[in-house]
């Protein structure tokens, strides 16, 4: 976690020095924040920053001039650190931002599903896989693991107005922490950083002819047994790894 604190705040520093080799944020904020923003993005790419996260480097600046122009006030500060926190806390953690699975890659992974399987969502987020895979598949047992708050309280309510599902269970913790073994697949939309212990969790703790799928991310020293492709700009594939001996 500190490894990545101290990047971003790194990206940021270096961003905010180079905008001001060429413009002083006193005397034009805007043109400044801009060139900020520009040099962050430039900069995250560079450090193999993926997707949303570029992204957020890049508006960092502009918000903190916005910020400052608006004068808040200190306690409004506190409140997006807490929210954001409570939304996002596996990027400061574990580098996985909060991905929601597509309709589609949702539905080619409930048409592949073996019959009466037990599922693992890895990250549940708001919900949306393991309702949707609840609804579509009602022979499946689908259990899904979130440890950020807000998404997770969220989707209790979305369980809850979907009227209680039996077959979808929502459940808030560390899902290194669970046991993998209990289910027939586990199903994860993370990001390129925990790919390999995912893989190892799956070789170390899972039953022999289980299976592991990665929405678009895969394995460095794995080639996927199947792939399904999507359309998805940004959701390419459902890469799909059969155990390849299993512990019990």
């Amino acid at each position: 976690m500190l490894r990545v604190v101290l990047r971003t705040l790194l990206i940021q520093l270096l961003a905010a020095l180079l905008a001001f080799y060429f413009i002083a944020p006193l005397a034009q904020p805007l043109y400044w924040a801009l060139l900020q923003a520009a040099l962050a993005l430039l900069l995250a790419a560079l450090a193999r920053q993926r997707g949303l996260a570029r992204w957020q480097h890049a508006a960092f600046g502009p918000l903190l001039m916005l910020a400052l122009w608006l004068a808040l006030p200190p306690w409004v500060y506190l409140l997006a650190f807490v929210l954001t926190y409570a939304v996002s806390r596996n990027a400061l953690t574990e580098q996985v931002p909060l991905y929601l699975s597509s309709r589609e890659s949702t539905a080619a992974l409930a048409a592949w599903l073996p019959h009466g399987a037990r599922v693992l969502d890895l990250g549940s987020g708001d919900g949306r896989v393991v309702l949707r895979l609840a609804q579509l598949r009602p022979d499946v047992q689908v259990t899904g693991v979130e440890n950020a708050v807000l998404p997770w309280l969220y989707s209790r309510l979305r369980h809850v107005l979907a009227g209680r599902p039996g077959n979808a269970r929502l459940c808030y913790g560390n899902f290194w922490q669970q046991d993998w073994a209990a289910f027939d697949v586990v199903h994860a939309f993370l990001s390129p950083v925990p790919m390999d212990r995912v893989w190892q969790q799956f070789l170390n703790k899972c039953c022999a002819n289980s299976w592991l799928i990665s929405n678009t991310f895969t394995i460095n020293a794995q080639e996927p047994d199947q792939r399904l492709p999507l359309q998805g700009v940004l959701q390419k594939e459902l890469l799909i790894w059969r155990h390849p001996h299993g512990t019990c």
